[in-house]
């Protein structure tokens, strides 16, 4: 759906006030409901996995847990996760702030939080990445919209909210000193419906990729917590009984590589202190692999994975975004280094660049192939707002204005390569990747690239749990789907070679799970792209492109 249709299918209920309008003050003892909006279908949601685990979500809302620990000690907060738990009428009626926050993919689900709220008389407040990169988009349908970070600020938002003094926009410019920010209130979620939890240690990235937001959002400077801080967030989890895996958000743990050093060797301590409880996994930039003291002291505090962001085996590509720092080393021989240092290698790689040459598709294919990355998250570029790659788009006049994109989508602006192209190419790259024969091949050869050191442990997992899961997947994995005889496959040489090693068995089993998702997502996505180009509407008309 485009945005403007979100905006006009929600015109007809209530108007927000004026801007310069004053709201009544709502006291100091505030009932807040705090609402993360539903995530639709997507690579990692990982929703298919519901049928085979208890655990409802991938991770929980992170900020609005981080705002909730912002807010006076007098208000009274409830969270509600709509990936986790409904959203009900009742639930909005007992507030007297209903308080949203959201990524650009939930748009459509975040407006229909707002119009609910909005029909049931309710005042609302908006914030995070949407808000933060495109305002106008809320403003017509919140009471309230806070760009930016409020970590410092918010404490003059919330008298304003009691005082009756609210703005209708609320933009901090400055980027504040997380090692200000309190622990989360982790005790706000229902924590046995995800399937791992979520800190920051750093906002920020020194690195200056043409598409990415991050740098324009949160600063080139990574600001980073005291190791004081991300301690006591871990004793927090524990105490609240979490002994899973956790997730470090950071875009870039080693943004600011000196500190995470710092910091994993403190984590190393603290894992063996607390006999590992904790398995970590985290986001960092191809050039970890030239970090190997880093790399040694993130196996030991029981990292276990990381998220790279490889995008292309195209250098041309790489030059074109500006990602300089995958051109500094083989990215292949970098990603088998950091596999043989012990961690585990998810990857992300983006089609559409202009620099892209037809054969994209098969070098894209093999790179994943030969660098056994099981999980490769394959994908359109996009033109983000308040990118530079946006506002080059928008100046060629190439973008393609007000095109709400799903993550099933090609670019929002108009491509070298034919859109024809580019549709087809992904269809069929997708297609290989993950059968279920190419999916658990991929993976097995990723173990055999792994190499875990004895430090790392897996997380005890309930016996009963476990025992209910394995008996799930033989039935949809190993009996119903399409794919059970490469999974049988993989389950006989899993226990064959890494039965008595337990972190690879549980990984493996990780992984023998996550085919049920990843190949019914990517038929999913298959579809959508074979009915995009049957149905002949992939190129945008020339009136929906920006004119410079």
């Amino acid at each position: 759906m485009l945005i403007s249709q979100i905006l006009t299918s929600h015109s007809s209920a209530t108007p927000r006030p004026a801007m310069n309008e004053e709201f009544p003050p709502l006291g100091r003892r505030i009932r807040v409901l705090m609402v993360w909006p539903r995530v639709p279908s997507s690579f990692w949601g990982m929703q298919e996995l519901r049928q085979l685990i208890s655990e409802r979500a991938i991770i929980p809302p992170l900020g609005l847990i981080t705002v909730a620990a912002l807010c006076p000690k007098d208000w009274m907060i409830r969270l509600i996760d709509q990936n986790v738990e409904d959203l009900k009428d009742d639930d909005i009626i007992a507030a007297d702030l209903v308080m949203v926050s959201g990524m650009r993919a939930q748009t459509q689900a975040l407006c229909e939080v707002l119009e609910r709220a909005r029909a049931l008389g309710k005042r609302t407040m908006v914030g995070g990445p949407l808000a933060s990169s495109e305002p106008e988009v809320l403003l017509p349908l919140a009471d309230h919209v806070v760009v930016g970070e409020p970590d410092v600020e918010f404490g003059r938002i919330a008298s304003d909210l009691e005082t009756g003094s609210a703005q209708r926009l609320y933009v901090v410019q400055e980027k504040p000193d997380v090692t200000c920010t309190p622990v989360p209130r982790f005790d706000l979620l229902k924590m046995d419906g995800y399937m791992c939890m979520a800190v920051q240690f750093s906002r920020g990235c020194p690195f200056q990729c043409e598409f990415c937001d991050i740098i324009t959002i949160y600063g080139r400077r990574p600001r980073t917590k005291r190791n004081s801080q991300m301690l006591a967030e871990f004793d927090a989890l524990l105490k609240l009984g979490w002994r899973k895996q956790v997730f470090i958000v950071d875009d870039n743990f080693i943004g600011n590589h000196k500190l995470a050093l710092e910091l994993a060797r403190d984590m190393q301590a603290w894992s063996k202190a607390h006999d590992y409880p904790l398995a970590f996994f985290t986001e960092a930039s191809l050039d970890l692999a030239q970090r190997p003291a880093l790399l040694e002291a993130m196996v030991e505090a029981n990292f276990y994975a990381v998220f790279i962001g490889i995008e292309s085996p195209s250098k041309e590509s790489l030059k074109e975004t500006k990602k300089y720092q995958n051109l500094r080393s083989d990215p292949l021989e970098s990603v088998r280094f950091i596999q043989e240092s012990g961690l585990w290698v998810m990857g992300g790689f983006i089609i559409g660049f202009d620099s892209d040459p037809e054969d994209i598709f098969e070098r894209q294919l093999e790179f994943i192939e030969r660098a056994a990355i099981p999980w490769a998250m394959l994908g359109f570029l996009e033109a983000v707002p308040n990118t530079p790659l946006y506002d080059r788009m928008l100046q060629e006049g190439r973008l393609i204005q007000d095109k709400w994109r799903t993550n099933l989508d090609p670019p929002n602006f108009r491509t070298l390569l034919p859109q024809s192209v580019l549709l087809s190419g992904v269809r069929d790259t997708l297609r290989f990747l993950y059968s279920g024969s190419a999916f658990y091949e991929r993976a097995f050869r990723s173990l055999n690239c792994w190499r875990p050191r004895k430090s790392q442990r897996p997380p005890a997992a309930p016996v009963l749990e476990l025992i209910s899961t394995v008996w799930r997947c033989i039935w949809y994995q190993g009996i119903t789907s399409n794919y059970r005889k490469a999974w049988w496959k993989f389950v006989i040489e899993l226990m064959r070679r890494w039965a008595f090693v337990p972190i690879k068995l549980w990984w493996g089993c990780a992984l023998l799970i996550s085919g049920h998702h990843f190949t019914k997502y990517a038929a999913e996505v298959v579809e959508h792209l074979t009915s995009e180009l049957e149905a002949g509407e992939i190129d945008s008309s020339e009136e929906d492109v920006a004119v410079a």
